[in-house]
């Protein structure tokens, strides 16, 4: 098989995977009252996989020879975990192997040009983006600190605490992305403005839960996150597209 070849059929197994694996991790949330305690952790989780990593995972699928967007859009996130790893001082098993999938991909990618699509950044986004960062990043270490001290609850036994570090780090990576080639990165766009919002939403509805944003943070991240996408869309409505997806 040549290189595309190989790229297409790993990123449909990325792809795959992150989609079966998040539907049952929603399923299994929902039927199981054992997993009542941990109901915020699996909304991030089937989130991480289903909104974070499968439609990049995707993207590369179908045109692997034009995927070098999506695979930097994939690169935040493995970033994203990696950091977050090192944070926690935990090898999550679960992430682990998605972040050096990533790495092969990028080996095989046939061209690496495009990597940063032509355009402008959007002052309005990055400002947003801002704002975002400093509750982000106190949010992710936090929780990388209760994955490196927490040696005895559930929580940590199934990486939760270092997947929710990961999580919202990614968010702020791929929204960076956005800020900086709303036209170029769309599709970063969606899954950071998505994934903001979720987070804030699960947060609202099961508050007091593992890993939820306290009021009235998790109002802000449902509104901060919708309040990005429609930027966001308005930035790349305005904004010319790259000459090759023209």
């Amino acid at each position: 098989m040549n290189r595309v070849t190989v790229m297409r059929v790993i990123a449909w197994i990325m792809a795959a995977s992150a989609v079966a694996f998040g539907l049952f991790t929603i399923a299994f949330g929902i039927v199981s009252p054992a997993q009542e305690i941990h109901a915020v952790h699996n909304a991030v989780v089937a989130s991480l996989l289903i909104v974070l990593s499968a439609p990049p995972a995707v993207a590369v699928a179908r045109a692997p020879d034009r995927s070098i967007r999506w695979l930097v859009i994939l690169a935040a996130v493995a970033i994203a975990s990696l950091a977050t790893m090192a944070l926690s001082l935990t090898l999550d098993p679960f992430t682990l192997p998605f972040a050096v999938l990533v790495g092969v991909l990028w080996a095989l990618v046939p061209s690496r040009a495009g990597a940063v699509p032509a355009g402008r950044p959007s002052l309005i986004m990055l400002a947003m983006v801002a704002l975002a960062a400093v509750p982000l990043v106190i949010y992710a270490l936090g929780q990388a600190e209760l994955q490196r001290t927490d040696d005895s609850s559930e929580h940590a036994a199934f990486f939760h605490w270092v997947e929710t570090s990961f999580y919202s780090l990614a968010v702020l990576l791929i929204g960076l992305l956005a800020a900086l080639r709303p036209a170029g990165f769309r599709l970063a766009t969606w899954m950071a403005g998505v994934a903001l919002a979720v987070l804030g939403g699960a947060s609202v509805v099961l508050g007091g839960r593992a890993s939820a944003l306290p009021e009235p943070w998790g109002w802000a991240a449902v509104l901060g996150g919708l309040a990005f996408l429609a930027v966001g869309s308005w930035e790349a409505r305005r904004q010319p597209l790259a000459p090759e997806r023209k």
